[in-house]
């Protein structure tokens, strides 16, 4: 296995945060904290970290609460995009309305097509019909591989 001494890069692009892992690194990229409000009041956060998990999976660590504790239940969002132009794929964690952090893992195989992977998250409280889901601003971690 090569080791490599982590290197890491952020860049903030229009609101987005982005984080790039150099080959050969095994370490994770913690991508910050989110939090979604809605009607002026901050509603659900969110922070983890992503990273390649074996050279099989991109792997996303995700802790997250609700900060309202007003019966709406609030969840996150994993996608996946891969330089190769591969479908984005999503995948969403179970909704929960805990006030103390809630730990759970998204994950998705590595395209054998491509090279890198961003992975992106968001934190979302779902709200009573009419009013649809709101969700946060999304970091973009990524690494090669």
């Amino acid at each position: 296995m090569l080791r490599t001494t982590p290197r890491t890069a952020a860049l903030t692009a229009g609101g987005v945060l982005l984080v790039t892992v150099t080959a050969g690194t095994a370490s994770a990229v913690g991508w910050g904290s989110i939090t979604v409000s809605y009607d002026g009041k901050p509603r659900a956060t969110a922070y983890g970290d992503f990273r390649n998990d074996r050279h099989i999976n991109a792997k996303n660590k995700v802790m997250s609460k609700d900060l309202a504790a007003d019966g709406n239940t609030v969840y996150t969002t994993g996608n996946w995009y891969f330089e190769n132009g591969a479908e984005v794929h999503q995948l969403n964690t179970p909704e929960h309305n805990h006030t103390y952090y809630v730990t759970h893992y998204l994950k998705h195989p590595l395209e054998a097509t491509a090279k890198s992977v961003r992975g992106g998250t968001r934190a979302c409280v779902q709200l009573g019909w009419p009013v649809p889901d709101t969700c946060s601003a999304q970091p973009l971690p990524s690494f090669d591989y």
